[in-house]
């Protein structure tokens, strides 16, 4: 990895990551969610303030406090733990043979598509699908370009990232796009672009 490569990966995102984006990046991450901390720590606290009334013994307060502040150490401690997810997706990002762009997006829970720019000839969109149904039956191309053939311009396609966004838990499908992009990104696109060179890959 040249460290021109991973300066240009490295200015290609955020220089700070906040909690969510450190979230996105693992599939524990939405355990950081306050709302989720929260809902996790309600029966335990309403358990606590019951026994406090009814005067229970000793121990089972102590029990009860330590079972209601389990839920916000450990969001605390996993929130600390991912405090390093930036520098690991630069060094992704580093060692990918053509630049991924926006990427903000995907860690801030966005993005629909991927734009694939290709340098010479891109394929012909039934081969691509080929590849891309091996990652998920949602993945696929959505169009191509230029429309017109006579067009120099460079040859692109836009590939569907296939993630439905959950209104209940959307820590959860967060995480969820981040990998698919990484897959679509790893598993085909990178292989694809010995063939068919890429001047990059921009999420939409």
């Amino acid at each position: 990895m040249s460290e021109s490569a991973r300066e240009r990966a490295s200015e290609s995102i955020s220089t700070r990551f906040t909690r969510i984006m450190n979230a996105t990046t693992s599939r524990w991450g939405m355990l950081t969610d306050p709302s989720i901390v929260g809902l996790a720590t309600a029966p335990p606290a309403v358990a606590l303030l019951a026994a406090l009334r009814l005067e229970a013994s000793p121990g089972v307060i102590l029990a009860l406090e330590l079972i209601a502040a389990a839920p916000v150490t450990a969001g605390v401690l996993l929130a600390l733990s991912l405090m390093g997810a930036r520098s690991r997706v630069v060094d992704w990002l580093a060692g990918l043979p053509f630049p991924v762009e926006n990427m903000n997006a995907v860690l801030n829970g966005l993005g629909e598509s991927l734009e694939v720019v290709f340098r010479d000839a891109a394929p012909a969109s039934p081969e691509l699908n080929v590849a891309l149904d091996e990652i998920s039956a949602e993945v696929f191309v959505l169009k191509a370009g230029p429309e017109d053939p006579a067009d120099d311009a460079p040859r692109w396609v836009d590939v569907r990232i296939g993630i439905v966004d959950s209104k209940r838990n959307p820590a959860a499908t967060n995480h969820q796009r981040f990998e698919r992009v990484r897959a679509v990104v790893a598993d085909v696109l990178v292989p694809l672009a010995e063939k068919y060179p890429i001047a990059e890959v921009r999420v939409k």
